[in-house]
């Protein structure tokens, strides 16, 4: 589905969740007008209770005649108790009044004093009864006990009406407010959809140019950025036409084949490898300079940045391969007939090994080959073959180099410089005859030399401990002294 059909379908659903929303509110406020119809009865709980009140009074003047007419203690006694219950359920109907009333509650206080009051009338009657003055009893409860029933149950029935006319206030408001909700939303809903729609043409515009951007700069990351993807195994499943340019390779060329992550052949052992998957696979990055040598047999240098890729869960499920192309820089840093690192280059990583060294306070060899006899071999050669000798002899060292901290260099005429570390001395002069074998075994005729019909090399080198260097020029001085040793010689390795 299309970036624009996502977007349309998208939008169409918020249209359908806002008339949903107001249908919802249509019946929510038909629920509510429900609610205040309910209210509407609420008033009437105020009614009821003014009712009771009156009822209740009604009884009471009633029983208090009974009180007057008792003929003894226990006809008296009932009365009064009778009274007494009907007072209580009085008492009970204004706590619901004073509870729930929505008028002035000094009406209600009102009231409320006329009933206590009247407990002084039923009061003065029960104690004239007592004493035996049934008659006087009788003209108290006839007359101003009579009056004073009466008006309670006035003041009453304005309570009563109070509560109606509150009640019809409340239905005809929520009617009045059931209408305008459905008009007001009714409206809302309108103007919701109009404005989705029109967000909708806006967005999905803006989407087309966004778009548009991004395939710009889609093509122009594909033409300038050097970046591949690979699988889990380190096979090519995306690369850029930049990288295909660097690698002078066809995209169709490259994927789904190995990547070797795009070191040079000569570098392509199992060890440099092996080396790189056991950092990624810890979920860190891997960065190093790598050289490359293209189909053409051109030779180029870049800086490798492998990441591995992670899903929600963390686990690595590919990796990506990020190249910056480092040939213009290391140039002006590489001996032009060798390819090899020149004398500056030499300086610029010897003195960062040091570092690394006395951080680590780890071995660093430091070497000088001098091939044998050199000037008898160009004085009988010629320079032209004397040059295709440098440069076997720089293939025959360069193929020993198989760490990333392996190094070697050509620091003048026939002499090289040869660096690598964490290796102890028995294990550094071992790598240094295997460098010196190689040369050897090229067979390069040396009808000059001395001490071979092939041309030959001599070494010599110095294994410190980082605590143990002072600096790169004795380091150097040091193995320029073991370097006259071997040449004493010639064809050998010897360690200061």
């Amino acid at each position: 589905m299309s970036i624009y059909n996502r977007t349309a379908l998208g939008f169409a659903l918020v249209i359908l969740l806002v008339v949903t929303i107001g249908i919802f509110s249509v019946l929510t406020v038909k629920s509510l007008t429900v609610e205040t119809e309910r209210l509407y009865k609420h008033p009437f709980t105020v009614s009821n209770a003014a009712r009771d009140i009156d009822m209740n009074l009604v009884s009471m003047h009633r029983y208090m005649k009974d009180v007057v007419l008792s003929q003894n203690n226990a006809e008296l006694e009932k009365a009064i108790g009778q009274v007494n219950q009907h007072e209580k359920n009085v008492f009970n109907s204004f706590n619901t009044i004073f509870e729930r009333y929505l008028g002035n509650k000094e009406q209600i206080l009102k009231v409320y004093q006329s009933f206590i009051s009247w407990r002084d009338i039923r009061a003065e009657v029960i104690a004239l009864k007592r004493m035996g003055k049934s008659d006087a009893a009788a003209q108290i409860t006839k007359g101003k006990g009579a009056r004073h029933v009466h008006l309670l149950s006035a003041q009453t029935h304005e309570l009563v009406d109070f509560a109606a006319n509150k009640a019809t206030e409340f239905r005809d408001k929520s009617r009045n407010n059931e209408r305008q909700g459905i008009i007001v939303l009714a409206v809302l809903s309108t103007l919701a959809c109009v404005l989705s729609v029109t967000i909708a043409i806006y967005i999905i515009r803006r989407q087309a140019f966004a778009a548009e951007e991004i395939k710009k700069r889609s093509h122009l990351i594909d033409q300038n950025i050097m970046i591949a993807q690979l699988d889990i195994h380190g096979n090519v499943t995306s690369i850029s036409n930049a990288l295909c340019r660097f690698l002078e390779y066809l995209p169709d060329e490259i994927i789904n084949t190995p990547s070797h992550f795009f070191i040079a052949p000569e570098y392509n052992d199992v060890d440099l490898e092996d080396s790189i998957w056991r950092v990624l696979k810890t979920g860190t990055q891997w960065q190093n300079e790598i050289k490359y040598i293209t189909q053409s047999g051109y030779t180029k240098w870049a800086k490798l940045t492998v990441v591995p890729n992670v899903n929600k869960d963390y686990d690595i499920e590919g990796y990506t391969c990020l190249l910056q192309d480092m040939t213009s820089k290391k140039m002006s840093l590489t001996d032009n007939l060798t390819t090899l690192g020149n004398r500056r280059q030499y300086e610029d990583v010897l003195a960062h090994e040091i570092r690394l060294a006395k951080r680590n306070d780890s071995y660093l060899t430091l070497a000088i080959l001098d091939i044998d006899f050199f000037k008898n071999y160009n004085d009988l050669y010629g320079h032209p073959q004397g040059d295709a000798a440098l440069a076997q002899v720089s293939k025959a060292i360069l193929s020993c180099m198989r760490r990333p901290n392996d190094f070697t260099f050509r620091i003048g005429g026939e002499e090289f410089a040869i660096l690598f570390s964490s290796t102890g001395p028995d294990d550094a002069r071992a790598f240094l005859d295997n460098i010196r074998h190689c040369v050897k075994v090229l067979e390069i005729a040396h009808a000059a030399s001395k001490v071979s019909e092939f041309l030959t090399v001599s070494i010599g080198g110095t294994t410190l401990k980082g605590s143990a260097i002072r600096d790169g020029e004795h380091m150097y001085i040091d193995a320029d002294k073991a370097l006259y040793l071997a040449k004493e010689t010639r064809n050998m390795t010897v360690m200061g």
